[in-house]
């Protein structure tokens, strides 16, 4: 019977020559890998934070959207937080079977569908506030104030710059003066 000595670094050698000219690349070293993990960690911190609200980043996202300009069409609510057609479509069906929000079909136009947050709605931003509030805090507790403020004008800046890009950009609503 045959004895087989087992080395790991024979096993390392005959790797590397199956991967000759493939870089190695730390994923730290990557922005796309780092943005992904810090959105996995705020998700879980907001999730943690909002438990009892049964409400998660995109729904808060929409409804505070609603709060800050009003009724609007899902089409434009979708690009007021860079979400795509069948995610906003979703969101807006789920949170109106809770009672969070309203839609119509636009006066204007019967296809569009005008979606306006209901009392229950502002209860529940009123009431979770908080905890959003606590959880941001939380996401950026690792960072000094300064930092936090920096970092925060880079990520703008980000999204701003590489928003064309996206598969779902974001179209702020225009102000008129």
């Amino acid at each position: 019977m045959t004895e087989y000595v087992i080395d790991a670094r024979a096993d390392e050698r005959s790797a590397d020559k199956g991967l000759a000219g493939v870089k190695k690349i730390p994923l730290s070293s990557m922005p796309g890998h780092l943005l992904r993990r810090c959105q996995q960690i705020g998700v879980a911190i907001f999730l943690e934070a909002c438990a009892e609200y049964d409400l998660t980043p995109l729904q808060f996202a929409l409804l505070q959207a609603l709060v800050n300009d009003g009724a609007q069409d899902q089409v434009t609510l979708g690009g007021a937080t860079a979400l795509d057609r069948t995610t906003i479509a979703l969101l807006v069906r789920n949170l109106e079977q809770r009672g969070l929000l309203r839609r119509a079909k636009s006066k204007r136009d019967q296809r569009a569908k005008i979606v306006t947050i209901t009392a229950a709605g502002k209860k529940l931003l009123r009431a979770a506030l908080p905890a959003v509030e606590s959880a941001q805090q939380r996401i950026l507790a690792p960072l000094s104030d300064v930092e936090s403020r920096q970092l925060l004008k880079l990520l703008e800046k980000l999204a701003e710059n590489n928003n064309a890009l996206s598969r779902a950009p974001a179209r702020p609503q225009r102000r008129s003066a």
